[in-house]
């Protein structure tokens, strides 16, 4: 693998500095493109120790600029944790990243690992954090040109090497369901609510092996298939996070089309002329029209680039939330948890943690009616291009 920083870490009674309970944290920066910092965790449990991998992207400054402080705490309200000393460290910090590899041993029971990023020069400071959890199923990892892979999806055709904890052979299961988008937050009960998955097609793969997605889907790599670990990628397009072609644009606007506009849609067969006539006849003008392209598909793959799981970002709830209402004003957490809160429709959305193997930082959304009005109220200014 590509050199981490490698850090063996042992606890000490000392206050990291930064006495807030997580709860009381705003973390909207976690999904706003234009955030300072871009931070991201990828934990890999081995048979004796959790390896939690970083990495730490600057947009304005060299990353030589940024601190970071360490702290575990045992729970998202306590308010001062134990600092993180790391000794035995090697650094190799470059422009504008790091990246960066913690171990620690399997815990009797989960504790979250914090992490504080602070701008030396205007002492501005964001908080990350990540639940280092016994039972957390992701127990191997891919590869390419020595480096791990941390988001949840790989480009078919594309080499990558697989690898296993243990060094075990890898059993691979192969979902060709591209899956339903999420329904509206008003639906009582989630009418896509995906059923149990089963495989297409299997194979094996030996650990330290190459593996070469040729299908798009979901693959599942497991040690053991009767055990409920192991570790997913989506295999999509090399464009994705984005779109491009007029058929992979046309799905995202299920949330934003009347039934018959969509069958329009659906009914070009890629012709761009027929699309655009579509887009033109809902924003009544060639400008608003453009606005409306561009703004939309600007969220579909920021909602793609965070909330990418065993589907793509957008279908997903909080990609769902995120398209139609944006980056949140308020983004709090408790017990792990998300609240999102909008100020202008004074709206507030909560996803609850429910995680599986194929996803174990999955969201699902607390849908109710009361979220009906709002809804339709923002669909119709984003069809007027006013977002």
């Amino acid at each position: 693998m590509k050199r981490f920083l490698i850090f063996t870490t042992f606890l000490i009674s000392v206050n990291a500095g930064f006495s807030q309970a997580l709860t009381s944290i705003n973390f909207r920066e976690w999904y706003n493109p234009e955030a300072e910092i871009d931070f991201d965790f990828h934990l890999i449990k081995e048979s004796n120790q959790f390896n939690v991998f970083y990495q730490a992207k600057a947009r304005q400054l060299p990353i030589s600029k940024y601190t970071i402080v360490w702290e575990k705490r045992d729970s998202f309200t306590q308010r001062e944790g134990v600092a993180l000393a790391l000794r035995d460290s090697t650094s190799s910090k470059t422009g504008m990243q790091i990246n960066g590899k913690l171990t620690f041993d399997i815990p009797a029971k989960a504790w979250l690992l914090v992490a504080k990023v602070t701008n030396q020069e205007i002492k501005l400071s964001w908080v990350y954090f990540k639940l280092i959890d016994p039972n957390y199923p992701v127990n191997g990892w891919l590869e390419k040109d020595n480096t791990l892979i941390s988001k949840k999806y790989i480009t078919l055709g594309k080499e990558y090497v697989a690898k296993s904890a243990s060094g075990s052979t890898l059993f691979v299961s192969h979902y060709n369901d591209n899956f339903p988008a999420a329904s509206p937050p008003f639906v009582d009960r989630d009418g896509n609510t995906d059923r149990f998955m089963f495989y297409d097609s299997t194979f094996k793969v030996n650990s330290g092996a190459t593996f070469t997605p040729k299908k798009p889907g979901l693959y599942l790599f497991q040690q053991d298939t009767n055990a409920a670990t192991g570790f997913a990628f989506r295999a999509v397009t090399e464009i994705y996070p984005k779109f491009s072609k007029i058929n992979d644009l046309l799905e995202p606007l299920v949330f934003v089309t009347t039934q018959d506009e969509y069958t329009q849609l659906q009914n070009s067969n890629g012709d761009k002329t027929k699309f655009d006539k579509v887009i033109l006849d809902i924003t009544r003008d060639n400008e608003r029209a453009k606005n409306f392209m561009r703004n939309y598909f600007r969220r579909v793959e920021l909602a793609n680039l965070y909330f990418s799981s065993y589907k793509p970002g957008w279908k997903t709830d909080r990609g769902m939330i995120y398209l139609i209402f944006g980056v949140p004003d308020e983004l709090s957490v408790n017990d792990g948890n998300e609240i999102w809160y909008y100020k202008t429709t004074r709206a507030r959305f909560t996803f609850v943690k429910s995680g599986s193997v194929y996803d174990p930082d999955n969201y699902v959304l607390l849908r109710d009616k009361k979220f009906m009005e709002t809804w339709f109220s923002m669909v119709d200014l984003i069809r007027k291009s006013r977002f």
